[in-house]
């Protein structure tokens, strides 16, 4: 992470198991593992909290050509759900990772992804 807190290559990593957002046909959701200290970034306090988990989350709308994240505090008993805007920078790089992690995996590219995964034209 830059000293101004924005996200770089190097702090996350694009899960393999992608697929199409159920309300979308044109949406990957991806899992982005994060390699870099959420509590800073999110400005939260998760650190010391027993089995207390940070899941981060990016919905690449291919159409748009835009890139939506949540990250999802998990506790014991409850889960909390935060929208993240990314910068433009994040969402390019995001955007890029997930197109590298989708030729890796699936051969394709992911406006290909969300027609198979569909079934469905994209509008």
């Amino acid at each position: 992470m830059t000293e101004n807190g924005e996200l770089t290559r190097e702090d996350i990593m694009i899960e393999s198991d992608m697929e199409v957002a159920d309300d979308n046909e044109n949406q990957i959701v991806a899992y982005v593992e994060t390699w870099f200290d959420v509590d800073r970034k999110f400005g939260l306090h998760t650190r010391d909290e027993a089995e207390t988990w940070v899941n981060l989350y990016a919905r690449y709308d291919v159409v748009e050509d835009s890139v939506a994240m949540e990250y999802v505090i998990s506790r014991q008993h409850e889960e909390e759900t935060h929208d993240y805007i990314p910068t433009e920078s994040e969402a390019e790089m995001i955007k890029k990772a997930i197109c590298e992690k989708m030729e890796e995996y699936y051969d394709c590219t992911p406006e290909e992804f969300c027609r198979r995964e569909s079934g469905m034209t994209m509008h």
